[in-house]
């Protein structure tokens, strides 16, 4: 490798230049990720929602066996 200093300067400012695009590129691939995920919040909450009242209506009578079980 017979590089001089002026080629090895202008390889290292491409290749930093490279780097800066690809950072900058993940940037707005993580800004879409975090905005999709801000867009579906509404339906994670209506899943959550539908969980807790499916809970709310399966602890009673879950509570109802549970004593049941252990009265005998």
């Amino acid at each position: 490798m017979c590089d001089n200093k002026q080629e090895l300067k202008q390889k290292i400012e491409a290749l930093e230049a490279s780097l800066t695009e690809l950072k900058q590129r993940l940037a707005a691939l993580e800004s879409g990720e975090q905005h999709d995920a801000v867009e579906h919040l509404d339906e994670h909450i209506r899943v959550i929602d539908h969980e807790y009242d499916s809970l709310k209506e399966f602890w009673p009578v879950f509570v109802e066996d549970f004593r049941k079980l252990f009265q005998k």
